[in-house]
């Protein structure tokens, strides 16, 4: 219930933080040269209640360069999160052929509450629908009044939903910590980085019991089981059969008696306790060969199964390539982390690890691109042609996770035809099923000053008049934005240029248009490419 994937463009959080250093091997420069440092910090990060993930206070967050800078926040949430004074610093310096890059962040103090009103459905008493017929015998002398009937069925469902109490959260403080600070650093000595991270918390409490110093794992009673006697039901919510009624003269107070009977040999009907789970991780560190990550907590708490809230405390992140490096060697991680960006956007917004991305007719040949989770690169995966099940080519992941390769082109009956679809297969992993002719494709893109270049073509017939195309960014995995319209040439031949989102290290474009089925119809309608995840490096 706690885990929370980062959403597919966010280049500035974790993920595609370390996503685009970490692992990068580069081969030594030939002379010494000035490490590419990068350092940032968050005061704190995470969300409330499964909502947008927030991260109000950082430093230098999602650049590729170290550089000093600092924020803070007196005040920066309220609510089920109350915190105070956060702060975060990064720092560069180049001094005496010693190079530094340090980053810092963290929090005076944080306190998760659990309030009356928070919207979290809670555990109450099950109503059996047994209790719609309870069995109510009729004894001597109110079997004769009625009839010599024997006995009745009642309902006590309205009654017992009656009793049920109007259960709310308590008021409490379900964790507090104070003086939780993160700091890692980095230097280059003799041309050789070093990295380190330490992080300290001065308090930290569960209910009001100090836990400093030890990672908590805990189940917190909210609200004490309780149950419900079936003897304190009112009867005016009694369903009673046809005919009958409590205040009757001469048979309700005997109907009365009856039913009380009945009522007093039913067993109490338990109220679930309301738990809070607590998890707390102090001090962790993620170490590879050229990058560090240092957090001072993450605090998870959720109440009757429910996420409340999932945040870091306190984070600091430092990067220095392998070797100290030379310009082009930098680039060369730019241009990496962009690639890999570019797989997570297109996996970011799906469950499956493994996709195939494009299938187009190139040069007498099929061309298809896909990408993958990168724990799978360097694993050989198989196109189908799913017509006949027949394996048509193979790739190889590669450590972006992206794969190329081609295929002999179907026969030409096929061709233009819906069977004409291709499918990679990897292990148990199946990637959607991607038809080779589309009426509308990219051939080309291109991404540089903070443009990118879309062109291809819409295939003929058009529509009359020719119908626009529109060009939209994914912003989210729920929300796309139209950046550009634009109308193709008459032979359906497009080229557009639009800005680049600032802050993105890849890009996910889809276009869209309408065209005629045939030259004979009048009516359209609409066709689009594929989405396209575009590298920004």
């Amino acid at each position: 219930m706690f885990d929370r994937s980062p959403g597919p463009l966010r280049a500035g959080v974790l993920a595609a933080t370390l996503a685009a250093t970490v692992g990068i091997s580069l081969p030594s420069p030939a002379s010494a040269a000035t490490t590419a440092f990068g350092c940032e910090a968050s005061a704190i990060r995470g969300a409330v209640l499964g909502g947008a993930p927030f991260e109000p206070v950082v430093a230098n967050r999602g650049a590729l360069s170290c550089r000093s800078t600092e924020a803070g926040l007196e005040m920066p949430l309220a609510g089920v999160l109350s915190a105070a004074v956060g702060s975060a610093r990064t720092s560069y310096t180049d001094a005496d052929g010693r190079q530094t890059a340090l980053a810092g962040g963290g929090l005076a103090e944080l306190r998760v509450l659990s309030l009356p009103q928070l919207p979290i459905t809670l555990p109450t008493a099950q109503i059996s629908d047994t209790l719609g017929s309870v069995a109510v015998p009729i004894s001597e002398p109110l079997r004769t009044l009625l009839g010599g009937l024997e006995g009745i069925e009642i309902d006590l469902r309205p009654a017992h939903q009656a009793l049920l109490p109007d259960r709310q959260l308590p008021l409490a403080e379900l964790v507090r910590v104070q003086g939780a600070m993160a700091y890692a650093g980095a230097t280059c000595d003799a041309h050789r980085p070093q990295l380190d991270g330490s992080s300290s918390v001065t308090a930290l409490t569960i209910l009001g019991q100090q836990a400093v110093g030890q990672a908590v794992d805990r189940v917190l009673t909210l609200i004490d089981t309780g149950s419900i006697d079936p003897s304190d039901v009112d009867l005016s919510n009694i369903v009673l059969p046809l005919g009958l009624d409590f205040g009757t003269p001469v048979t309700g107070p005997l109907l009365e008696e009856a039913v009380r009977a009945a009522i007093d040999a039913l067993a109490p009907i338990e109220i679930p306790a309301t738990l809070a789970q607590v998890k707390v991780t102090p001090g962790t560190q993620l170490r590879t060969a050229d990058a560090l990550l240092q957090q001072a907590l993450r605090v998870q708490v959720a109440i009757a199964g429910q996420a409340l809230v999932d945040v870091v405390a306190g984070e600091a992140i430092v990067r220095a390539s392998g070797t100290c490096l030379t310009e082009a060697e930098a680039g060369q991680i730019a241009a990496e982390a962009g690639r890999i960006a570019a797989t997570e956007a297109v996996l970011g917004c799906t469950k499956s690890r493994l996709v195939l991305t494009d299938v187009q007719e190139r040069s007498g040949r099929v061309r298809l691109l896909g990408v993958a989770d990168r724990s799978l690169a360097g694993q050989r995966l198989q196109i189908r042609f799913t017509h006949s099940g027949k394996t048509v080519a193979y790739a190889t992941v590669r450590d972006d996770g992206s794969f190329t390769t081609t295929a002999r082109l179907p026969p030409k009956r096929l061709r233009s035809t819906n069977d004409a679809r291709y499918q990679a297969l990897l292990g148990t992993e199946r990637s959607l099923k991607l038809k080779l002719t589309r009426r509308m494709v990219l051939s080309g893109t291109r991404s540089a000053n903070g443009k990118v270049t879309l062109s291809g073509r819409v295939v003929r017939p058009l529509g009359r008049p020719i119908g626009q195309i529109t060009v939209s960014r994914r912003v989210s995995c729920e929300r796309n934005e139209v950046v550009a319209r634009i109308k193709p040439g008459s032979d359906g031949r497009f080229r557009v240029t639009v800005d680049a989102p600032d802050g993105e290290l890849a890009a996910v474009y889809r276009l869209t248009t309408r065209v005629r089925k045939s030259t004979r119809s009048r009516k359209t309608f609409q066709s689009f490419t594929l989405p396209r995840a575009i590298s920004l490096s």
